[in-house]
């Protein structure tokens, strides 16, 4: 009972004894304040920076420690901007990121990008906003100079370095909304010889050959969206190992030489096509040219994607009309798509044609496509041909996308659906080893889902394994 008595006491002890927690709380902003400069500074980095500058004000070891983060990423007005930068002392920066949210003059704009270049910065990002490129005249040429350079991000700038480039150690290179020409990309190319990876999104300007033939590092490259409004470009880079295409409307990029090429995704929006309008039977033939173009320059490559319905319908309208496609080497093909009509003579010759594929990824969701009654019409007026003795002549048990569109809550509807797709596949594809599709927001049953995976075991290859997700 007496120990029972001197325990209770010792417990008592430790609540009613308030300077206890104050002590821990003390010795926890100790160790706080014991930590290296460089961990203080990791941990300041994963917050902005002006919430990084107040943190001067808790103690006195606190008070410039914001000073030496080797990330900067300003967001602000230009004072507050320039206040900021007045108090910084590290002397190599490691990330600067300056968004330009407020009106600024050139001078000061300028004024920044070479502080970020005088601190030896490693990964340089600046977005400049409209008012700043319709005035800007170009950056300093120091920033065309830079020796410690790895990642170069940049968005809404006119792309005209005024002197040699020379970015010796660049990797990295994305330039976003800009504006770009034949003589600067050659300035650019020239001047980064390590460059591995080269991202253009959404640019514009009057660049019409994009020559990637002198740059042996340059293995990645990546095209989203090039205007309509700089016309046709030429794409020669023979040393590419991945592409990732999105065009943006008819024919905006040529693939002239991507013969090391292993890993490619494509994927064509239609910014012009509207459904039902007159002229798009000029329209189709114009994009089965460019899409037969790109499929004919991807023979050798390994791993090749489909995004998106558009391309594979414009793939079944060109072989109704009896265009071959041409064999492939692919070995993993993926495909986002949905299972109508439109869509399955396209996906069935590609694993006609590719003997070598082992692997296929589904990824079944919804996607823009080109109405059902457009391709008819196209059909029946540019080839003579009658649509429902074209579409159903093998592939009747797939729907039309306005089917498919009242078939959308219908779970059992679906899985017979998805079941068809499977024989499909296994029919056309003789040696795959492995399936797997990702449903979406379908949802199936533990019945319903053993019935699809029995689809396998009763195909002429039993090895291939269906896998959902």
């Amino acid at each position: 009972m007496a120990k029972r008595r001197g325990k209770r006491s010792r417990r008592q002890r430790r609540i009613l004894n308030p300077h206890r927690k104050i002590q821990q709380v003390i010795e926890g902003a100790d160790f706080i304040n014991s930590m290296p400069d460089e961990i203080l500074n990791h941990i300041l980095s994963f917050i902005p920076i002006d919430l990084a500058i107040r943190t001067s004000v808790l103690s006195r070891r606190w008070r410039h420690a914001w000073c030496e983060l080797p990330c900067l990423h300003l967001r602000t007005t230009a004072k507050g901007i320039d206040q900021t930068l007045l108090s910084y002392r590290r002397l190599k920066i490691m990330s600067f990121k300056l968004c330009v949210t407020h009106e600024v003059t050139e001078p000061q704009f300028n004024s920044w990008v070479e502080f970020a270049m005088s601190r030896n910065v490693g990964e340089l990002s600046l977005t400049g906003l409209l008012f700043v490129y319709e005035t800007y005249n170009g950056f300093p040429d120091c920033f065309y100079l830079s020796s410690s350079l790895r990642q170069l991000n940049l968005v809404g700038f006119d792309m005209r370095p005024g002197c040699t480039v020379s970015w010796n150690f660049l990797r990295r290179l994305t330039l976003s909304c800009c504006s770009l020409y034949d003589e600067s990309i050659a300035n650019i190319l020239s001047g980064s010889p390590n460059l591995e990876t080269l991202q253009l999104f959404y640019c514009d300007g009057l660049l019409k050959r994009l020559d990637l033939s002198k740059s042996p590092s340059l293995s990645a490259l990546e095209i989203y969206g090039w205007s309509e409004r700089s016309g046709q470009m030429e794409i020669v880079a023979p040393h590419i190992h991945y592409l990732n295409l999105k065009n943006s409307d008819v024919g905006p990029c040529t693939l002239v030489d991507v013969s090391s090429l292993a890993d490619a995704i494509l994927r064509i929006g239609l910014n012009r096509y509207r459904p039902f309008m007159a002229g798009f039977q000029q329209y189709a033939d114009v994009l089965q040219t460019m899409v037969l173009k790109m499929l004919a320059k991807l023979q050798n490559v390994e791993r090749l994607t489909f995004r998106g319905g558009y391309l594979l319908q414009i793939l079944s309208l060109a072989m109704l009309c009896g265009v071959r496609l041409p064999k492939l080497k692919v070995q993993t093909l993926t495909v986002q798509t949905n299972f109508a009509r439109s869509v399955i003579p396209s996906i069935a010759r590609l694993l006609q044609n590719s003997p070598g594929l082992k692997n296929l990824e589904v990824h079944a969701t919804y996607v823009s496509y080109i109405e059902d009654a457009d391709l008819d019409e196209y059909l029946r007026i540019s080839h003579g041909l009658d649509s429902d003795t074209c579409w159903r002549s093998k592939h009747e048990v797939f729907p039309t996308h306005e089917t498919l569109r009242f078939m959308s809550d219908c779970n059992g509807a679906k899985m017979r659906l998805l079941g068809s797709f499977l024989r499909l596949v296994l029919r056309n594809a003789k040696r795959l080893e492995k399936i797997v599709v990702w449903l979406g927001d379908s949802y199936f049953s533990d019945e319903q889902m053993e019935r699809l995976l029995m689809v396998g075991t009763l195909s002429p290859n039993n090895n291939v394994s269906i896998e959902f997700k």
